[in-house]
């Protein structure tokens, strides 16, 4: 097939994973992958992933859905709509062939990750495809990404050799800030639990380990969770510290560089991504370590708040919006400003920024940007993104024992929609 041929172009151009979504549901057509993907090089493995539904409930809630933001059934009734997804089901069903052992390495899900099954899977598979897997869910809530609030520094120290900035508690401004952020979050998260139509459980909330960001939260709850994987990029020894704990502008923090050190400068960008600060971190040092954080806030089904600083927020950022994640160190991440994620059905992301009012009573900003995404151009593992236009990203590593580059065949859902 043509997605198959761009899926091995890809893989031979350098390319570490390719995703091929597909209803392979019966052996003969499997094995047909498996041979043309041998043919074109023993260099490549070949993992499939097996959906498995077979609870009612989740079944009707799943077509339901499928019907109604499908534009495959745009015109029909929805009566009409569930009997022709129900008759494609049953064509499926007749042919449905589940994985063997005897087929090579797969990964089986069963009824939304509430059972997950895996063969002959080694190394970097098992120790972030799975967990991820296990994590997600189509059910829907707010994700709320915040940049910690102003701290006492001199803007025209930002960026020196300072422990004191390090370790800056917020300004007024800043404590204005925590304030507005509180009110915000409580409007927000009764609107959501309301329309739920659910019983309010608290919100999770992570923070850094920095003090403004501890304090940004102070107004809302003394239990939240504190962790490293959300500090800012480390800097190493170019100029000492952290590089983003407190930076002047919206943008990446990157702006006094090039007049400081314009040597290194320059090395830095021509691989902005990759490129280590000398005893520090990379944008993908950072990436990796948030992988923990990013699997925790998939598998929530409560409210999710992130309160961080400007280099962790942009890889966030990039996920959720869908941008490239070579290009995450574009992206503005403003101060006082509530970026509100919400998952959708088709697996995307709506993305609404909220200016707060730095008011005693915290109101906030009634006219939010929004902007889409979709779920996927970044995954932790993630090493590289592929620059000829055939493939969403690559991983560093790989998924087989031999550690060879792999290519996923996404397998047939038993009894349910077919590309949930």
């Amino acid at each position: 097939t043509a997605a198959l041929d761009d899926a091995l172009a890809f893989l031979s151009s350098g390319g570490k994973v390719a995703i091929m979504d597909a209803t392979n549901s019966t052996k003969v057509r499997r094995k047909s992958i498996v041979d043309q993907v041998r043919a074109c090089s023993n260099r490549f493995a070949v993992l499939f992933v097996e959906a498995i539904c077979d609870d009612a409930e989740i079944l009707e809630t799943n077509m339901l859905s499928k019907v109604k933001n499908s534009p495959d059934f745009a015109g029909l009734s929805l009566e009409e709509a569930i009997a022709d997804i129900k008759a494609r089901v049953a064509k499926y069903e007749d042919v449905y062939e589940p994985v063997q052992d005897s087929e090579g390495s797969y990964i089986k899900v069963f009824n939304l990750s509430s059972k997950v099954m895996a063969s002959h899977c080694y190394g970097r598979m098992s120790k972030s495809i799975m967990p991820f897997m296990m994590a997600i869910h189509i059910g829907s809530r707010p994700i709320w990404l915040v940049r910690a609030g102003s701290g006492e520094v001199d803007s025209e120290r930002a960026g020196e050799t300072d422990q004191f900035q390090l370790l800056s508690h917020l300004s007024s401004g800043g404590q204005s800030f925590a304030r507005s952020l509180a009110a915000f979050i409580e409007e927000r998260s009764q609107r959501y639990w309301r329309e739920a139509g659910k019983e309010r459980e608290p919100a999770s909330v992570l923070t850094s380990t920095m003090p403004r960001a501890v304090e940004s939260v102070r107004h809302m709850t003394d239990d939240h969770e504190q962790t490293a994987a959300l500090n800012p990029i480390d800097k190493g020894t170019l100029a000492g510290g952290r590089l983003d704990v407190e930076c002047r502008g919206d943008d990446s923090p990157q702006c006094d560089f090039e007049e400081r050190y314009p040597d290194w400068y320059a090395e830095w960008k021509s691989d902005p991504f990759r490129k280590r600060f000398p005893g520090g971190e990379s944008y993908m040092d950072v990436l990796k370590r948030l992988e923990s954080v990013l699997v925790e806030v998939e598998m929530s089904t409560r409210p999710v708040l992130i309160v961080s600083h400007v280099t962790v927020l942009q890889l966030l950022a990039a996920y959720f919006r869908g941008t490239p994640v070579e290009d995450a160190w574009k992206l503005a991440i403003p101060k006082n400003t509530v970026m509100e994620v919400t998952p959708t059905s088709g697996g995307g992301f709506v993305c609404e920024e909220h200016a707060l009012v730095l008011k005693e009573e915290g109101k906030t900003d009634s006219k939010p940007k929004g902007r889409t995404g979709k779920r996927g151009s970044w995954f932790p593992m993630i090493e590289q993104l592929s620059g000829n236009g055939m493939g969403h990203a690559t991983m560093p590593g790989t998924l087989s024992a031999q550690g060879l580059p792999a290519l996923l065949g996404v397998g047939v859902q038993a009894g349910a929609s077919m590309d949930q």
